[in-house]
């Protein structure tokens, strides 16, 4: 076998590692992903509400949330040793948003925004029980 087989060979086997460990665990890429657009998205419609001081701690908890989301997201797929801590916080940060826009429930995005919250923090704490295969 030449050099340039065995490369081929190799760099074929790193990118199926690459692939598998990002198909194992696309569930919770894209809980994160949805979950930090509708945080996203809530915080800007609690802005659009008529008493945006009632909203203050929605907005807040909306936007830490969307943060820890994408990081979790792209430390996944990046493979980071972090992952089973970002997702915990992640997990955590998420049950908060939940919980806080809840409180506001008889509002569309508020009440979306929590559903969807709770699916990411479910997602992401399986990432916290389960052995991650590339770390």
């Amino acid at each position: 076998m030449s050099y340039l087989q065995i490369k081929e060979a190799f760099d074929y086997f790193i990118i199926k590692i690459i692939a598998m460990s990002y198909y194992e665990n696309q569930q919770c890429i894209e809980a994160c992903m949805e979950c930090a657009a509708a945080c996203n998205h809530c915080a800007m419609e609690c802005t659009k509400e008529e008493n945006i001081q009632m909203m203050a701690k929605c907005i807040q908890s909306d936007m830490a949330c969307a943060v820890a989301c994408n990081a979790a997201g792209q430390l996944i797929t990046f493979e980071s040793s972090a992952v089973e801590e970002m997702c915990a916080l992640c997990a955590k940060l998420c049950d908060e948003c939940a919980e806080e826009c809840a409180r506001h429930e008889h509002l569309d995005h508020c009440k979306r925004c929590a559903i969807i919250c709770r699916h990411c923090a479910e997602e992401c704490r399986k990432m916290t029980t389960k052995e991650l295969s590339f770390i």
